[in-house]
């Protein structure tokens, strides 16, 4: 799996900084309750679940006025009226639907107002092949694919936080979108290609549970065999060019929990069970994408003499009980009122059925709109059986309603898009005006409330002096560059392990002159400091200035939002520290001397006077900002090494000696204030 892919394929996705598990946080439902016609709609959240394959929506939702031709094209495969779950009597004949029996939970959810079927849906043009329908609906093409490369998705995130750079920002700490199970990935696709969303397809067991281990915690060996462990499968193998935001996936998924509710044992509820812990863990992802296979029914969709049987009929239960399975568990954990689930798959099949008790690939479909938010019940008339193209399939000119007129009205009546947003959303397209009834009144975002966009500060510079005990020659009056001498230096940033986690790809071809080591720089959250914003590996020159790859002092963090931070300084065998003033980054450039004294660090004596200048404390070897035998430990494990570029080397030296003992002897049992 790839996170950077997942990231940056939709629109502004934000993945989460580094966020201490120890810490506590606000889950959804404590932070930030629904208000009825809120303004504030930036806790609400959409899941779309896509059925690949091209669910067969005549058996999903059969037209009960069109019995008699629905058998005669079916006659091997149709369902018996008496044996259909009725699903409104009370509805006009054109709209009268028999669900699956399978369906028994979307009747459940659709007698307490929670299901909305939007029927006739497609596209003009309509393409039968698997890839290309997939391809129009995630980019919004509306037919032609080569219109449009970047994912709608993709673009309304990027219209929604313009100048987002895949990191955290103040507010939203979490990917923008997360992509569970195997798909194309093309509707969080960008030009700037996948920085919005996550991708937690493809898991490795044993490759979420190395991230973990790295993050907090030793691995466990084996994913158990249990519920737990399938849910786990989920969320792993997180690529370490976003490792900032792994650290925030984990704590929401282990800070959160689900209820007493009991999901099915399958893919889509393993998935859906993940994104409700995650959500009470505190994740405020905006787009949640969960999938489910073997859709594609040519053969054998139902058991031959029992046509309520089947494969089609098992798929159809998973559905239904999945989804209504994650609507309670919402309710339970207090989150229903923020969550909008869309379900859609890239075409129907065909009306008549094949030789082989399946059907082949179709043209219109519709799409199952849930939660407690949807204005429940039936948007359309059933699709018209006797209108086929010359292949048996829906004629296209029947078509009711473009997918796009979904997914548009719940950008606007749900998330709060304004018409310029779905304008860019869905290319110059005029469908958004035409928006349907899917959401009721008292969740319906008032225009008054749709939001306008305001782009982050382009560049955001910092000019950082900073000191490093054990490497300050106090006659010399500088940092030794017995590291850089000695050629010892690494030429990639040194903090992808399981100390800092960091992604970064910080790589030079020769160091600058009079380079002392790497250290790493964190934006985090000026009212949360667990919150990191951003990260950037750089240079620490001998006179304690900071600098970029290249030699240029200063700090640069690209496309950050305008606001107040915290500054963090790590380095490798050093406890960190953090600004004790807030650095406001609306100016062009700000000074920061860490070195004047411990006024400029948070918390009490966590530099050391050395001559005229205060140092980060050396001797956290181990990385987990406490001074003790765990460090001595590892210093004598490597005691004697000469020439290496080590975490127990203290001074910079290269070597491994009773120096590198005495500065951890002498500053044992302190503590430093950052996870």
């Amino acid at each position: 799996m790839n996170r950077r892919k997942f990231l940056k394929t939709s629109v502004p996705l934000g993945l989460v900084p580094l966020f201490a598990g120890t810490l506590p946080f606000k889950s959804l439902a404590v932070s930030s309750p629904l208000v009825v016609n809120t303004c504030n709609v930036t806790d609400r959240a959409m899941v779309i679940i896509y059925l690949n394959g091209g669910n067969d929506i005549i058996n999903t939702a059969i037209p009960i006025n069109q019995m008699t031709e629905y058998a005669a094209n079916r006659p091997n495969i149709y369902i018996p009226q008496n044996q259909l779950i009725t699903l409104d009597n009370s509805l006009p004949d054109w709209q009268q639907i028999g669900l699956h029996p399978e369906l028994f939970d979307f009747k459940t959810l659709y007698d307490s107002g929670k299901l909305s079927i939007v029927q006739g849906v497609g596209y003009e043009a309509p393409s039968k092949s698997h890839f290309s329908s997939l391809a129009n609906w995630l980019t919004g093409s509306g037919g032609i694919v080569g219109d449009e490369k970047t994912g709608w998705l993709g673009r309304f995130l990027n219209d929604r936080y313009p100048g987002y750079n895949g990191n955290p920002f103040i507010g939203e700490p979490d990917p923008l979108g997360i992509l569970f199970g195997n798909m194309n990935k093309t509707g969080f696709h960008t030009f700037e290609q996948h920085k919005y969303e996550i991708n937690l397809s493809g898991q490795d067991p044993a490759g979420f549970y190395s991230l973990i281990s790295q993050l907090s915690g030793a691995p466990i060996a084996n994913i158990p065999n249990t519920e737990f462990g399938g849910m786990l499968e989920h969320i792993n193998q997180v690529e370490s060019s976003v490792n900032v935001y792994a650290q925030r996936i984990s704590d929401t998924f282990n800070n959160g929990f689900n209820s007493s509710i009991s999901y099915p044992s399958n893919t889509l509820g393993d998935q859906l069970k993940t994104i409700a812990r995650m959500m009470s863990g505190g994740s405020r992802t905006k787009i949640f994408m969960a999938t489910m296979g073997g859709f594609d029914n040519h053969t054998n969709m139902v058991t031959a003499g029992s046509p309520t049987t089947g494969n089609h009929a098992v798929l159809l239960n998973r559905v239904g009980t999945s989804i209504k399975a994650f609507q309670d568990d919402l309710t339970s954990l207090g989150l229903a009122d923020n969550v909008i689930t869309v379900v859609f798959s890239e075409f129907s099949r065909k009306i008549t059925q094949n030789a082989n008790y399946g059907l082949d690939h179709g043209t219109l479909s519709s799409m199952f709109v849930i939660g407690n938010g949807v204005e429940g019940g039936v948007v359309g008339n059933n699709i018209d059986l006797a209108s086929q193209d010359n292949q048996g399939a829906a004629d296209p000119a029947d078509l009711q309603h473009d997918y796009r007129q979904v997914f548009a009205t719940l950008m606007q009546d749900w998330m709060g898009s304004n018409d310029s947003s779905l304008n860019s959303t869905f290319v110059a397209s005029s469908l958004y005006a035409q928006k349907l009834p899917l959401i009721n009144t008292s969740n319906l975002v008032p225009s008054s409330c749709y939001y306008t966009p305001v782009p982050p500060l382009a560049v955001a510079s910092l000019n950082v002096t900073v000191m490093l005990e054990g490497f300050y020659d106090l006659q010399q009056q500088k940092m030794r560059t017995n590291l850089l001498s000695n050629t010892l230096l690494p030429f990639s940033q040194p903090f992808n392990n399981a100390q800092f986690n960091y992604g970064g790809t910080e790589t030079l071809a020769s160091f600058p002159a009079d380079t002392v080591d790497w250290v790493l720089l964190e934006l985090r959250d000026s009212e949360d400091i667990s919150l990191v914003i951003t990260r950037k590996a750089m240079l620490l020159r001998d006179d304690g200035t900071v600098m970029a790859t290249d030699g240029t002092p200063g700090v640069t963090f690209d496309t950050i939002n305008s606001g107040d931070y915290h500054l963090a300084v790590f380095h490798r065998n050093h406890l960190g520290i953090l600004s004790s003033e807030i650095i406001p980054l609306d100016a062009p450039s700000y000074i920061y001397n860490f070195s004047l004294g411990n006024h400029m660090v948070a918390g009490s004596g966590q530099q050391k006077q050395v001559g005229q200048h205060y140092m980060m404390i050396a001797g956290d070897i181990d990385g987990n900002q406490v001074l003790n035998n765990k460090d001595h430990n590892h210093w004598k494990l490597h005691s004697g090494a000469t020439g290496t570029y080590t975490l127990a080397d203290l001074d910079g030296d290269g070597d491994v000696d009773a120096q590198d003992y005495n500065l951890w002897f002498e500053n044992r049992g302190k503590m430093g204030v950052l996870k």
